[in-house]
């Protein structure tokens, strides 16, 4: 039992590791685009968007995963899921933001 409790912090600590340079990177490459308007950003940006889009999908259903198995510390568990999920409406909001050199509205 004390295997998966520290199996859940450290995965918890990774989650929000994890979502925190994410969301670095991101605001990064979106200031570097909105600064520079150059093209070759746009399509890093894209990628790097389909990128975190997968690796916090993995760091996410890890957490769901202990969530269901790991009935311990399900406060500490939740908050990390939630800090991982206030990445998608940041995620959208830059989306937007980059959208409006193209007009286009989501």
């Amino acid at each position: 039992m004390e295997e998966t409790l520290e199996i859940t912090v450290k995965d918890g600590k990774l989650a929000r590791i994890v979502a925190l340079i994410s969301f670095i990177i991101g605001t990064i490459i979106l200031l570097l685009y909105k600064i520079t308007n150059v093209d070759v950003i746009f399509f890093i940006g894209f990628l790097y968007v389909i990128t975190a889009l997968f690796l916090n999908a993995i760091v996410f259903f890890k957490l769901i995963y202990n969530l269901t198995i790991c009935r311990q510390r399900i406060l500490f568990q939740l908050g990390n899921i939630l800090f991982m999920l206030l990445n998608i409406p940041i995620t959208l909001f830059y989306m937007y933001l980059v959208s409006i050199n193209f007009n286009i509205h989501f």
